[in-house]
């Protein structure tokens, strides 16, 4: 009789991990994200070097189409605090 007991349990626990692993198993193939094959189109490696040419130009075109420079709301959001 004790075998008996030890042998259900062993069952319901194997049954118990069998169910699990099938519904693992169907979570994760309906959760798979297909990457864009043409992903690689839209990246681009960087410069070995630091361009500061770039840096200058993004430098002038934020302070120039901001009604604020970003120096000056800097400022005024650490004065805030």
């Amino acid at each position: 009789m004790d075998i008996l007991k030890k042998s259900v349990l062993a069952t319901i626990l194997l049954l118990v991990v069998a169910v699990a692993w099938v519904v693992a198993s169907i979570y994760f193939k309906k959760s798979y994200v297909d990457v864009n094959p043409n992903a690689n189109t839209y990246t681009r490696q960087m410069k070995n070097s630091f361009d500061t040419d770039e840096l200058d130009v993004v430098t002038q075109k934020s302070e120039t189409s901001f009604s604020v420079s970003p120096s000056e709301f800097l400022n005024l959001t650490e004065s805030a605090n």
